[in-house]
């Protein structure tokens, strides 16, 4: 779902020695905000989704982000270049910490006792973090919440179609994207590709999970078609793949100011490469 983790990231191998820096200049400044902003817990909502969220508003964005070295709060011994943008990734924090807090109600309701118990212990906190988080972002919130529970319709429903049941969740990242321009072409750019990008996360999810959902009786999309039989896994790669490359094209008609081979190295490599390596954990698995 939505509020998957680390599925948006790129491909170490293929970037330059300063294009992986500042990246993960991005990371840890979005690390350093999230502590700042809702206490040390809340640096384990962190992502590379939300990196790649990060750096897409940084590169849509006038002003250029400042870099300081700081101390890193996961190791005081070592420092880190940080690269810090004010508003942007404040509002990049308060995105991890709603959608948290939708997975955490999630959590108490349809899982396993493990997740129930977990988000039974992360509720008091994160409640507060946010109540925060949308008195500060009200109609992300309501976008969220609403798509969400939509989630839950859908799935409930038992629907077949891998389009259907990642709409919602297409939805939230379609909302979220379409705000970063004023420009009502490059507003339309972002809104498609935002689409995108939420389908490829909920389906990419829906495939890590096939062989758990199967074993436990879940809702999952690949499924849920009970006239499917050994091609789903075949199906579900194909879709993904057909994603990734129309949000490869999508991307390529954004008018960038800086970060693009970043931003290109994930869309054309990096989600590939997270598909590849779930399939390949699966034939391994076989």
């Amino acid at each position: 779902d939505v509020c998957s983790s680390d599925l948006i990231r790129a491909f170490k191998p293929e970037l330059k020695v300063r294009e992986f820096e500042s990246y993960k200049s991005v990371y840890c400044g979005l690390c350093r905000e999230l502590g700042r902003e809702y206490g040390p817990a809340a640096r384990m909502t962190l992502s590379f989704d939300f990196t790649f969220l990060a750096a897409l508003m940084m590169a849509l964005a006038e002003d250029k982000p400042v870099y300081t070295r700081r101390k890193c709060a996961a190791n005081p011994l070592k420092s880190c270049i940080m690269a810090d943008l004010g508003e942007i990734q404040s509002r990049c924090c308060d995105c991890a910490v709603l959608m948290l807090w939708y997975k955490l109600e999630d959590d108490l309701k349809d899982h396993g006792t493990a997740s129930r118990l977990r988000a039974a212990a992360l509720y008091p906190a994160a409640r507060l973090a946010y109540q925060k988080a949308a008195g500060r972002q009200p109609e992300l919130d309501q976008l969220i919440g609403d798509n969400m529970r939509l989630q839950a319709e859908t799935e409930a429903a038992g629907t077949a179609s891998a389009d259907l049941a990642s709409e919602p969740t297409a939805r939230v990242l379609s909302g979220l994207l379409s705000t970063l321009s004023d420009d009502p072409m490059q507003k339309r750019v972002l809104e498609r590709l935002g689409y995108l990008m939420g389908r490829y996360v909920y389906l990419c999810d829906a495939l890590d999970d096939l062989e758990d959902d199967r074993e436990k009786g879940n809702y999952n999309p690949f499924l849920a078609d009970q006239s499917a039989g050994p091609e789903q896994i075949e199906n579900a790669i194909g879709t993904l793949y057909l994603t990734i490359a129309e949000a490869a094209k999508t991307f390529e008609l954004l008018e960038l100011k800086r970060f693009e081979p970043i931003l290109a190295n994930i869309l054309y490599q990096g989600m590939k490469e997270t598909v590849d390596s779930i399939v390949s954990k699966k034939e391994k698995t076989i």
